[in-house]
């Protein structure tokens, strides 16, 4: 006999006894989702891998091209301050030669002067001592003239070999800054690939979209820039007369202005450029003084020219003579105006020298003694003077950033800061070790053992990749940019300004930026023209 007790306990050992066997579904149904789970999480991990290493080669590349771009704006402005050191050098050549003209021309005064002066003493009987002394002196002065005059003569043809030197120098720079403009921007068509080559084993590339992106900022880069032609047309002026002012304000303090005054006594001379491609140095030296002035004129009233003299740095000496080319002088008699932060002044041509009274006239007569031929200082071949040269096109490189504010609140007519260059980097989902990819990971590619198990060795565990176009892409931008870091020039200009790019400060410097709205969706446009229906790309609004 069976108890109650008894007979429920049977009944639940039966049930236990069907029950058997039943977890081993839910355990491999929780093996497979943690398969897949693991399956997708390696997928993940290669995918996010492969990003990260395709946004480096990106950024990479993208720098790259900036470094280069940079690199070539620093080069030019380089061979644009060579240019005007070796103007300046030039203008110091005819200075001096101006100079010992002039000191030729003292002499030869001054020897006749003290002659003029030992004749009268002879003549007199109280004075023939004096006089005999005095005629010594003027055997003195005929030596130093005569060694001063040589040593012109040796001093004109060196002068005008070095400044030859010089005019095929700065027309060597003028063509390599035309070519540097230019190649090295389109340089970057292969140093970007390469870059991306390198950085992804091969894997990776520009394709179409990618090479019309990077050209995009290849041309942003090359139309950056400016070929700006010297010559007195009035459609190259500016461009000429920005290249002067250059020039002009880099004169050494002896070219600008060799000035000096004693009473009546006045020394005035300077060097000026002319018509952009002529050195012209002229020196004077004039008495005037005046006494007992009025109605009736001048009781007292001297105006003695006692030295003058000039010299010039010329292609061929003009048909014209020396007073046709030196006068009126800069910007028709006007002068010139600094108008630099540190140097605001105004300069008369040849600071003064041609509004020295009588002295004036005589050195546009005459400025060298020996000949009309010994005023030039010859080059043969190629003209002195400013080179055509390249620099940055108006409004470009104003600020170094965009700050958030107007042009008109940083001071400048338009806010721009640098050409960019944007690299598109593609790999073909195919080359991603994902699951998909990988044999004996679940593909269905895998091989099987024998044909009893082939459906065994091939379970359905793929975990598709969903990429556009196959592709998985990257984006990075660089932009190229100009600041000179302000201890540099702190002594120089006012806290409140700041110096502007251009091709003759060698401060171009390169840095990674967000690609910009208009490019990302210059990106969208490229990929909808293949039949691809592209992602929008989030950017930052500028």
């Amino acid at each position: 006999m069976f108890t109650a007790r008894a007979v429920n306990r049977l009944r639940v050992v039966a049930c236990a006894s069907h029950m058997r066997g039943q977890a081993l579904v839910l355990g491999m149904i929780a093996l497979l989702v943690l398969c897949i789970g693991v399956i997708v999480l390696f997928n993940t991990g290669q995918a996010v891998n492969k990003k990260v290493q395709l946004v480096n080669a990106a950024d990479a590349a993208a720098y790259s091209a900036a470094v280069q771009q940079a690199r070539a704006y620093n080069l030019v402005a380089y061979m644009n301050r060579a240019e005007v050191a070796n103007e300046v050098a030039v203008a110091q050549f005819v200075s001096w030669y101006s100079w010992m003209n002039f000191a030729l021309r003292g002499t030869d005064n001054f020897k006749d002067a003290v002659q003029a002066i030992a004749i009268l003493f002879d003549i007199s009987i109280v004075g023939a001592e004096v006089g005999t002394m005095l005629q010594e002196v003027v055997t003195v002065l005929n030596e130093v003239k005569t060694v001063v005059q040589k040593t012109r003569d040796v001093l004109q043809k060196a002068l005008s070999v070095a400044t030859t030197a010089i005019a095929i120098l700065n027309d060597a720079y003028s063509k390599a800054s035309q070519v540097i403009t230019v190649g090295e921007a389109l340089e970057a068509q292969k140093i970007v690939p390469d870059i991306v080559a390198k950085n992804t084993d091969g894997k990776a590339k520009l394709d179409w979209r990618g090479r019309s992106i990077l050209m995009k900022g290849i041309t942003q880069a090359i139309t950056y820039t400016r070929r700006y032609h010297i010559s007195t047309r009035s459609a190259d002026r500016d461009g000429s007369e920005r290249f002067a002012n250059v020039v002009m304000e880099a004169r050494d303090g002896f070219s600008k202005q060799r000035n000096g005054s004693f009473g009546p006594i006045k020394k005035r001379g300077g060097t000026d450029l002319i018509d952009y491609k002529n050195w012209v140095g002229i020196d004077t030296l004039n008495v005037r003084f005046k006494w007992g002035c009025g109605f009736w004129g001048c009781l007292i009233n001297l105006n003695v020219p006692l030295a003058w003299g000039g010299g010039a740095a010329v292609k061929n000496p003009p048909q014209e003579s020396f007073r046709s080319l030196a006068s009126p002088g800069y910007h028709s008699g006007s002068g010139w105006d600094a108008g630099y932060e540190t140097d605001k002044r105004h300069y008369a041509p040849y600071s003064g020298a041609l509004r020295n009274n009588a002295a004036s006239s005589l050195v546009l007569r005459s400025p060298a003694m020996g000949g009309s031929d010994k005023v030039w200082i010859k080059t043969y071949g190629t003209a002195p003077g400013l080179q055509d040269y390249d620099d940055i096109d108006p409004n470009k490189a104003t600020v170094p950033y965009l700050n958030g504010k107007s042009a008109a609140d940083n001071g400048v007519e338009a806010n721009d800061v640098g050409p960019i260059f944007t690299v598109l980097v593609e790999q073909p989902m195919n080359t991603v070790h994902t699951s998909d990819n990988l044999d004996g990971l679940g593909s269905t590619d895998a091989p099987a053992t024998s044909a009893s198990s082939n459906a065994l060795a091939k379970p359905n565990f793929k975990v598709p990749d969903k990429t556009l176009a196959d592709q998985m892409t990257a984006v990075g931008s660089a932009q190229v940019y100009f600041s000179r870091p302000r201890s540099l020039f702190a002594n120089l200009v006012s806290p409140g300004r700041r110096e502007l790019g251009s091709l003759f400060s060698p401060y171009w410097q390169a840095r990674l930026v967000d690609t910009p709205c208009s490019v990302r969706h210059g990106i969208e446009v490229l990929y909808a023209g293949s039949g691809v229906t592209p992602v929008p790309l989030p950017c930052l609004l500028h």
